[in-house]
C-alpha cells in the first residue's frame, strides 16, 4: 500500500484497522517462530519490519510505534538466542532489535505528516473555492444580502465560530477589533466581552459595516495567522462587492 494514497487512518474500517494492528503481528510472529531455525534473523526481521510498516500505515506514529516495540520484543524473546529470554547474545541482533522499534516510530510519523499535509492542502483548495464561488457570485450582480449571507457562513467554517452576524457601520468600540496584524482591543474594551470580536468590512478605507464574530467559550480567536489573513481578505472582498452594488 503506497503511502502517498493514504489520507486518513478513518478511511479504513475500524475493523481492519484492529486487524492489522492486533491480530497481524501476533499470527505473523506465530507463523515464524516454527521456521526460526531455518532462516536467518536478518530474514526474520525483514518480514517484522513490514508487518511494523503496515501498522504505521493503518494508525499513525502512535500505532506504529507500538506495533514497533512489541515487534521488537517478540523478535528478542522468539527469534535470538537464547530464545524464550529477553537476553541478547549478538551484537547484531541487538542493533536489530532496536531498528524494529525505530522504524515503527519514524514511518508512523512520516504517515501522520502525509495526513497533515493532504489535508492542509484540501483546506486550501476549499478556500480556493470559497474565493472563486463568491467572485461569481459578485460578478453575476448577486445581492448583498446574499453575499452577506454566504461570507457569515464562510467566516463562520475558517474561524471554527458560534456565530457571525453583519451590522453596518463600524465596529463597536468596546471589542476587539480583527487585522491582518492580529487582534487590535481599543482602550474603551469591555473585559467581559472576550468571547466576542468585530471585522470591519471596508472598501477604500471606508467602513460599510463589520461582523461581530462569536468565539467558542474560553477560547479565544485561536486562528493562525494563515486563516486570520483569509478572514480578513474575506471581508475586503465583500467590502468591495457592497461598494460596487451600491454605485451600480
Amino acid at each position: 500500500m503506497a503511502l502517498a494514497n493514504v489520507r486518513d487512518p478513518h478511511r479504513f474500517p475500524w475493523w481492519l484497522r484492529v486487524l492489522g494492528l492486533v491480530l497481524v503481528p501476533s499470527l505473523v510472529v506465530a507463523a515464524l517462530v516454527p521456521l526460526r531455525d531455518e532462516m536467518q534473523p536478518a530474514n526474520v526481521a525483514l518480514v517484522l519490519v513490514l508487518v511494523v510498516l503496515v501498522a504505521a500505515v493503518l494508525g499513525g506514529r502512535l500505532a506504529g510505534a507500538a506495533v514497533g516495540l512489541v515487534v521488537a520484543v517478540s523478535f528478542d524473546f522468539f527469534f535470538t538466542r537464547p530464545y524464550g529470554s529477553l537476553a541478547i547474545s549478538s551484537r547484531d541482533d541487538l542493533q536489530t532489535t532496536v531498528l524494529l522499534a525505530a522504524i515503527g516510530l519514524i514511518a508512523g510519523d512520516l504517515v501522520e505528516r502525509r495526513w497533515r499535509s493532504q489535508a492542509e492542502a484540501a483546506r486550501r483548495r476549499r478556500e480556493v473555492e470559497r474565493f472563486e464561488r463568491r467572485a461569481e457570485l459578485a460578478a453575476l450582480g448577486e445581492r448583498p444580502g446574499r453575499l452577506i449571507t454566504l461570507t457569515a457562513r464562510e467566516l463562520t467554517d475558517v474561524l471554527e465560530l458560534v456565530d457571525a452576524s453583519y451590522q453596518p457601520g463600524p465596529p463597536p468600540l468596546d471589542v476587539a477589533v480583527v487585522t491582518h496584524q492580529g487582534s487590535r482591543v481599543p482602550s474603551s474594551a469591555d473585559p467581559c466581552r472576550r468571547d466576542v470580536v468585530a471585522l470591519p468590512v471596508r472598501a477604500h478605507g471606508r467602513d460599510l459595516g463589520h461582523f461581530l464574530l462569536v468565539l467558542p467559550p474560553a477560547r479565544g480567536l485561536g486562528a493562525d495567522a494563515d486563516r486570520r489573513h483569509i478572514a480578513v481578505a474575506l471581508a475586503d472582498q465583500l467590502g468591495m462587492a457592497l461598494l460596487r452594488y451600491e454605485h451600480g
